[in-house]
């Protein structure tokens, strides 16, 4: 059949096809980016809830427990730097009222990308610094609590290597959405 086009062809023609801009209203992008913060805003209050129990257990565990001081400490600090982090790095901030279109457009923007790199490196600022410490509070703990028995200790570290890995592509497929809305934003504006 002559007039049938190549398989390619189809594909290259509705990919190569104008697409209307969708427009929004400075009030849209205003709620939307509201929306986001306050997101931003309740994830932070659950990490910190997190980190208050976190404190506690192993705060206790400080104090109480000698054989497990150190792993205790690390993991500690492992927290500290992790609440550090993520206030530095992943506080939420308030969208101006007074603020024009592109201007709020440029803040949701800049804000979904600096949540987008924080979500991306989560390895290095929020699991790998736990490494050290559930390393030496395990060992502590199958040295003195379980009297050396190593494979008590192997499930529970098979479970924190998934959960980290669980953790570390949750935050991937975040960080790929908020791509997506990036990528959603400047097709606005172009």
């Amino acid at each position: 059949m002559e007039n049938e086009l190549p398989p390619d062809s189809l594909r290259i023609l509705w990919q190569g096809q104008k697409v209307e801009g969708t427009r929004m209203s400075l009030e849209e992008i205003r709620q939307k980016a509201g929306a986001f913060q306050k997101r931003i805003r309740n994830r932070n209050l659950r990490e910190y809830g997190a980190a208050a129990i976190v404190f506690g257990w192993f705060g206790y565990n400080l104090w109480r427990v000698p054989e497990l001081r150190l792993g205790s400490a690390l993991i500690l600090a492992a927290t500290a730097y992790m609440v550090w982090q993520l206030h530095a790095r992943g506080a939420s901030k308030t969208v101006p009222e007074a603020m024009a279109l592109t201007p709020c457009v440029e803040f949701h923007r800049r804000e979904l990308e600096r949540q987008r790199d924080l979500l991306r490196d989560i390895w290095r600022w929020y699991l790998l610094p736990f490494v050290p410490g559930l390393v030496v509070f395990v060992w502590g703990s199958v040295r003195h609590v379980t009297g050396g028995q190593w494979v008590n200790a192997a499930p529970f570290a098979v479970l924190c290597a998934m959960f980290f890995v669980f953790v570390g592509r949750l935050n991937r497929r975040a960080a790929d959405k908020l791509q997506r809305q990036i990528d959603e934003l400047e097709g606005m504006a172009g």
